[in-house]
């Protein structure tokens, strides 16, 4: 009888439940200006806009304050981007940062090609935090 209480706490152990908030989407409006930035991406003066990480980097920073997203306030980190793909989203880049308190916050831009660049169309944003398991508690 004695193992019960200990089995069940090394089961429990690693259990919690994950609690996500989805958030208002941002969309952005449609740039009236791709032929211009084409233009310019294929001068080399704007060669970012054919990297879906920088797009979707810079897409965070013009449409979140720096107090909704605190890694704002250092350099652009491609290895904390990735680009995916679904069939009903189409090309999107996701970042996700986690707070000091444990909590986390997922960022997913979507982005469509124009010839050679990418430009952004939605942010979408959801907020994730880990409970334990209600059995943990006192």
């Amino acid at each position: 009888m004695r193992s019960r209480p200990l089995l069940l706490a090394v089961v429990l152990a690693g259990c919690s439940q994950e609690y996500v908030v989805y958030m208002k989407d941002i969309p952005f409006e449609p740039p009236h200006d791709l032929d211009l930035q084409l233009t310019r991406f294929r001068s080399g003066e704007e060669k970012w806009r054919g990297d879906p990480k920088a797009v979707a980097d810079l897409a965070l920073r013009q449409k979140l304050d720096l107090d909704a997203a605190p890694w704002q306030a250092g350099p652009f980190f491609p290895a904390a981007y990735e680009v995916k793909y679904k069939p009903e989203w189409g090309t999107y880049v996701v970042r996700g940062y986690t707070y000091p308190s444990g909590g986390m916050m997922r960022y997913r831009v979507k982005i469509r090609p124009y010839f050679e660049i990418w430009y952004p169309i939605e942010v979408s944003r959801q907020k994730i935090h880990e409970m334990p398991h209600p059995a943990l508690e006192d």
